[in-house]
């Protein structure tokens, strides 16, 4: 069900797009995350094994402005063992995400720009209801290139996310600090939060090295006979703290591998409504990696 409004939002997407022109670029990325196995504060386990796929194209409207279509799939595999704050039930299983958003970038005088992003999102333990998984927003940005390699800026993102509207401001960089050093953002923004800040360091016109940190918080709709909550919310809040090892091969296409932790984590399971909590636990610091292969063309 999630997967036949998804389609009707692309179809939606895809008519206001400029399809009838070939696109100026195009984009694609796969990527596999894991936690390891980690304690829940209460007792008993969890652990992750997620797989996204993104892609899109991007359309030159004129000189100074461009329209992109990008659409994304997460696929959360969640696995519990005995979660004594739960009830020894395990709260949620597998957790998918469909997304698309229509980025609108324009560029002004003396290096100012501005990008305007609507999206809209389906996320949901499978079987859940279709009806109940929709979210949508909108981003706003405006930065200022003071030299290609140094752009600052500010953001306001606000997200309707499964009862709740969620509003924050965030910081856009991508500054080249010294020779080789760069800080920037390392993830988009969405309705799970802001993009995080990394420092990174370039080891050669291939390879570079980076760490940084950002904050994730993913709310979603329970199934309809989910064991602790049926048809209510689950939300898994926790902070991605990592290093990262980048290749960029030649025509366009770029490997990274992740390691690192997942800090600071919290699961919660609320009513329909999201006005009650059912129950609640915190998730120890867990070790993590990833790998992702991307490639424009």
């Amino acid at each position: 069900m999630q997967l036949r409004s998804f389609a009707v939002c692309a179809a939606l997407a895809l008519a206001a797009s400029p399809v009838g022109a070939a696109p100026a670029s195009m984009n694609f990325t796969a990527a596999w995350t894991h936690v390891f196995e980690t304690d829940l504060g209460e007792g008993g386990t969890v652990a992750l094994s997620g797989l996204t796929v993104t892609g899109g194209a991007t359309w030159g409207l004129s000189q100074t402005s461009s329209l992109g279509l990008q659409a994304r799939v997460d696929v959360d595999n969640w696995q519990f063992d005995k979660p004594t704050g739960f009830g020894g039930l395990t709260p949620w299983q597998a957790t998918n995400r469909f997304s698309l958003s229509l980025p609108y970038a324009m560029r002004l005088d003396n290096g100012w720009n501005v990008a305007l992003t609507p999206s809209v999102e389906s996320t949901g333990e499978e079987g859940a209801s279709s009806s109940k998984t929709l979210a949508y927003g909108f981003t706003g940005m405006v930065m200022k290139g003071f030299a290609p390699d140094k752009v600052i800026g500010l953001g306001l993102a606000a997200f309707r996310n499964i009862e709740e509207t969620r509003f924050f401001p965030f910081f856009v960089v991508d500054w080249k600090l010294a020779e080789n050093w760069r800080l920037s953002n390392p993830q988009q923004v969405s309705p799970s939060g802001p993009a995080g800040l990394m420092l990174s360091y370039q080891l050669s016109p291939q390879w570079e090295l980076g760490a940084g940190a950002a904050y994730r918080s993913y709310r979603f709709r329970l199934a309809t006979d989910n064991a602790v909550a049926r048809d209510g919310i689950g939300e898994a809040d926790y902070m991605p703290v990592f290093a990262q090892a980048t290749y960029r091969g030649q025509g366009g296409w770029r490997f990274d591998v992740y390691g690192g932790a997942m800090a600071g984590g919290r699961l919660k399971v609320m009513d329909h409504s999201g006005d009650n909590d059912i129950a609640k636990d915190d998730v120890k610091t867990a070790p993590a990696m990833a790998a992702s292969f991307s490639t424009r063309f």
